[in-house]
């Protein structure tokens, strides 16, 4: 991967608690150390050049604890804005670390003054001096190394980021240059302590924010016991390089939790585990029962209504739960239930359950993009979590501790990159009502009558006009009749519903289905295997998709209802009517008298 490719993201830790009495402890614990033991404001090395011996203790002017403290990922580089950010926190003097610092404040007028060009580094900058640019080199910290530096292996996220900020803090910036015992290394690098103010030393600060670690560079060492306290403290408090990513995916990542379905649970733990992409936390449950607490062997007595599940935990921002359902319909077989591979049972059905509705639009949307790849009905059902228990211990990370166990999933294909085939480009399912087919082929098993609903004292049914239509139907039976929309699967007023009664076009009224014949295939939606009589419905030609499909509309009213297909039960004529909800009005067989729809009772019945 190029470094300069990579993703930008920022996150932020809770602000720890730094307060005055923090620092008056640090200041007593400085006083206690040897280096000081003459006295905390005493100098050390018997009062160095450059250095003031007698700077008073001020009351201090307190970082601001209203922004959260900086945490340094390790797997990409912080966005600039935060860098920025991090950047406008380290100007505020502190002086207070005055009293801390061996010697005190600076003397800015005996050391040297210097503008810096160029940051190269979080420690290394290109400064202009006398008439030339020359590269200066912090004493007594080490930044870790950004994409500037030379050698590719040694580039560093984390370097990066210090490098951003330091850019940002220091860039065009005058400093004053304190030497000490040597000026210059090997490399004709100065060698020195940075002041941007006779208190706020660059050198001092870059180890306090954990934006560098001390480093000591013999002879020259008079801050370096200074430092490895500030160090410290900046790895107690988890400041920057010292910061814990973890923290990070527990509080910034894009966690999202998705449950899915799949057969045997093992199998389908270890395929996303080793994907690893994205994927943050698997564990082994059971989902969506009618018991608490199950066994593993409640759960296979098919009593319980528990369904083997995967709750996946995963980083949206790195696997999307698009790509999670395009690898998940890879290792199912979609189209069957309560069996996947060798299991068979209604533990073994596959079904994906949300917590967040959100994803249910996304789980709809995927599967109706997937539904053109298979000849029989795709019976995956998406559901609203009701319940998850885990597991038993022994079934958690099951086929990684047993890798020769049983497993109906082909594990290899979890290396294999998504195609573009499995990525649908456009959610939406478009319906080309083309070319008037004959009804003869669909319509064998279809009752007697051919009257279209108008038989007796009973009203001839019309389609009204597109003003009345519009003002009479909600919004989605407008666009699913009118506009050839679908409906979304399992969420639907009469996919699981099986009471007694006739279902009509929700437009016009003109009967079209009887419950008789209704049937629960699975698919999501209300199917049924035959229309409630002959002459009722037209046969259309629909091409989208990519592949050759039956429309069904209503021949009074041309509703869009749905489409007819060849897998319905064989018993019954082989027609399965997937039927939209929205497309229909339910008539209870108690209320079919009062509505005009006597006539039709027998067909509910049985009754000749």
């Amino acid at each position: 991967m190029k470094l300069n490719n990579c993703d930008n993201r920022v996150f932020s830790a809770k602000h720890s608690k730094t307060t005055l009495t923090v620092l008056w402890l640090l200041i007593a614990l400085l006083c206690a150390g040897s280096f000081l033991a003459a006295g905390c404001r005493q100098p050390l090395n018997g009062g160095q050049a450059g250095l003031t011996t007698d700077s008073a203790l001020t009351t201090p002017q307190m970082r601001n604890t209203s922004l959260p403290l900086l945490i340094l990922p390790d797997g990409f580089p912080i966005e600039q804005e935060e860098a920025d950010t991090a950047a406008s926190t380290l100007d505020i003097p502190l002086e207070v670390y005055d009293s801390l610092r061996p010697g005190g404040a600076a003397d800015l007028q005996k050391l040297e003054k210097v503008t810096i060009d160029r940051v190269v580094d979080g420690d290394t900058f290109m400064v202009a001096r006398g008439g030339e640019q020359v590269k200066l080199r912090l004493i007594g910290v080490n930044a870790p190394e950004s994409y500037a530096h030379h050698e590719e292996s040694a580039r560093t996220h984390r370097g990066e980021s210090v490098s951003r900020i330091v850019k940002h803090w220091l860039s065009g910036r005058t400093v004053y240059l304190q030497f000490e015992k040597v000026q210059t290394d090997q490399y004709e690098r100065l060698l020195a302590y940075a002041w941007l103010d006779a208190h706020t030393m660059i050198n001092e600060v870059l180890v306090r924010e954990g934006l560098a670690e001390e480093r000591r560079y013999e002879p020259t060492t008079q801050y370096n016991d200074y430092f490895e306290t500030l160090e410290i403290k900046a790895q107690r408090e988890k400041r920057g390089i010292w910061s814990d990513p973890a923290e990070y995916k527990e509080n910034k990542m894009n966690t999202r939790v998705i449950y899915l379905a799949g057969g045997c649970f093992w199998g389908v733990e270890r395929y996303f585990q080793i994907l690893g992409k994205g994927v943050l936390d698997t564990e082994t449950g059971y989902a969506n029962g009618t018991t608490e607490n199950p066994t593993y062997g409640e759960v296979c007595s098919g009593t319980t209504g528990f369904a083997e599940t995967v709750k996946l935990t995963y980083d949206a921002d790195e696997l999307t739960l698009t790509e999670i359902m395009a690898h998940f319909f890879r290792i199912i077989d979609p189209t069957t239930r309560d069996r996947q591979g060798n299991d068979v049972g209604t533990q073994y059905r596959p079904g994906v359950y949300f917590e967040d509705k959100e994803d249910f639009d996304t789980v709809c949307d995927y599967i109706d993009f997937r539904r053109k790849d298979y000849k029989r009905p795709i019976v995956v059902e998406v559901l609203a979590l009701k319940n998850f228990y885990r597991a038993e211990d022994y079934h958690q990370d099951y086929l990684k501790n047993q890798p020769s166990g049983y497993c109906h999933v082909d594990l290899r294909l979890a290396g294999r990159p998504l195609g573009e085939e499995e990525l649908p480009k456009d959610f939406r399912e478009p319906v080309n009502s083309g070319e008037t087919l004959s009804p003869l082929p669909f319509e064998k098993e279809a009752g007697g009558r051919s009257d279209g609903g108008s038989r007796g004292d009973r009203p001839v049914y019309t389609r009204p006009d597109n003003a009345a239509i519009r003002s009479r139907l909600t919004d989605l039976q407008y666009r699913v009749t009118q506009e050839n929309d679908t409906e979304r699967p399992f969420d639907n007023e009469y996919d699981a519903f099986f009471e007694p009664g006739i279902y009509v076009d929700v437009v016009s009224g003109e009967p079209l289905f009887s419950s008789r014949d209704k049937y629960d295939a699975g698919c999501g939606w209300p199917a049924f295997t035959k229309p409630i009589a002959k002459g009722l419905i037209e046969y259309r030609e629909d091409l989208s998709l990519w592949r050759r499909r039956v429309e069904v509309r209503s021949s009074i009213a041309d509703s869009h209802l749905g489409h007819v297909f060849p897998d319905g039960p064989a018993s019954s004529g082989g027609q399965r009517y997937c039927i939209n909800s929205a497309a229909l009005r339910f008539i209870p067989l108690a209320d079919m008298e009062r509505e005009g729809y006597g006539d039709w009772i027998d067909e509910v019945t049985g009754k000749d």
